[in-house]
């Protein structure tokens, strides 16, 4: 999840980002490639013998996938939240570089692909605090097949944490899969994965399918009909509205639970894998909770009885394309362990933009367009593993 002013957002200009040779391109055999996915869970979690679940965290972790920059592997989390590709490097200080546990660091002097580009550089501010800066260059990026010759991509050379200054991480760097005025490449923005990925795939979407027991995937270039059942809902995504520039972002949602509407006014929401959180005003989580008998926020979040039952969750579409406008999860989505008396959820009040999370992704197939832009989704088939499939490949 990034955090961005909208004066920097502004002086985005994609005119000079690198773009695929025509005659190169009529050359390309486009196919769409599906890579899986798993869900990274914080060192500090505990997690469930049997299912793999988070118990009592606040931070559950994203989805992360192995990436192949210059023949070297590095692990990178799944974001739709921001719009750069970095990696923690070699280039950083000792120190800096013990802070990073995946076990790899990308040294362009190792890569017989790397290309230097003189004074690109990259910079990058998160909502937490953290963050990430060091020069920009170009190498060949493979994720699980999917493959971009050159890449414009941030080579970490500093790596800062939020809160006191002092932290780890479990992944090297974001692959981020927002929209590309949001990229932070200087002198000139340059293209986010999938918007480098399209000449090579026939559609310019990108699809996730992530799963309750922490598997997934994503399909690369087209959506997979036989991932998906029941209904089809599309909406229009606000990616150069003011304030959501090269987000994910659907505007004037509302919150619901039995068919009933919440209170609380419409409201942006976004759709970023990098927040696990079911973030929402104050006023619709309180009236959810309403529903729960026995729940409280006098720690700071909310809290149920573990014996409760939470009731489903609805998210109320006031701008759809097609499909059913009142989107339903089940209730389970939303919790987040406890010490079998008092119980969490996935939760959490914002002031600012809503966001689907975790709880809406873990039972959704979801097809993301950036060409339109516009934002599918509908019920998971009910599949556990990852394992591609002889599918019937479209856009929609």
């Amino acid at each position: 999840m990034l955090f961005a002013s909208t004066s920097l957002v502004t002086l985005l200009l994609a005119g000079n980002a690198l773009s695929l040779p025509t005659k190169e391109a009529s050359k390309i055999q486009k196919k769409g490639i599906r890579t899986a996915a798993h869900r990274w869970v914080p060192k500090q979690s505990l997690k469930a013998r049997d299912t793999g679940a988070v118990i009592a965290s606040t931070d559950g972790g994203g989805w992360i996938i192995p990436v192949l920059i210059g023949g070297q592997q590095v692990i990178l989390n799944v974001d739709t939240g921001s719009s750069d590709l970095w990696t923690a490097s070699t280039l950083m200080p000792a120190d800096q570089q013990q802070t990073v546990t995946s076990g790899s660091l990308y040294n362009p002097d190792q890569s017989s692909t790397y290309q230097a580009q003189d004074g690109w550089t990259y910079a990058l501010g998160y909502a937490d605090g953290s963050g990430s800066s060091g020069p920009a260059g170009i190498d060949q990026v493979n994720i699980g097949g999917a493959t971009i010759p050159a890449m414009p991509f941030g080579i970490c050379q500093d790596l800062r944490y939020g809160g006191n200054g002092v932290g780890t991480r479990d992944t090297d760097g974001p692959v981020g899969l927002g929209f590309g005025a949001e990229n932070s490449i200087r002198p000139n923005p340059q293209c986010t994965f999938m918007e480098c990925l399209e000449p090579y795939v026939p559609e310019p979407v990108f699809s996730t399918s992530f799963k309750q027991n922490n598997t997934g995937f994503i399909d690369f270039g087209y959506n997979d009909t036989t991932q998906y059942i029941g209904d089809v809902t599309t909406i229009p995504i606000a990616n150069t509205s003011s304030g959501n520039e090269g987000q994910w972002v659907n505007q004037g949602v509302q919150f619901g639970s039995g068919g009933n509407v919440f209170s609380s006014a419409p409201i942006d929401m976004d759709f970023d894998s990098g927040t696990a959180s079911l973030s929402l005003p104050w006023q619709a989580a309180a009236d959810y909770f309403a529903l729960v008998p026995g729940s409280s926020n006098s720690s700071g979040g909310w809290q149920y009885p573990c014996s409760a039952t939470l009731p489903d969750f609805d998210f109320v579409f006031t701008q759809v394309n097609s499909g059913p406008a009142t989107v339903t999860i089940p209730g389970a989505n939303l919790e987040n362990g406890g010490d079998g008396t008092n119980c969490g959820t996935w939760i959490g009040v914002v002031d600012g933009r809503a966001n689907a999370g975790l709880p809406f992704y873990i039972t959704k197939y979801m097809i993301w367009n950036q060409a339109i832009p516009t934002l599918s989704f509908a019920d998971q088939v009910n599949e556990a593993a990852a394992a591609p499939s002889n599918a019937t490949k479209r856009a929609i």
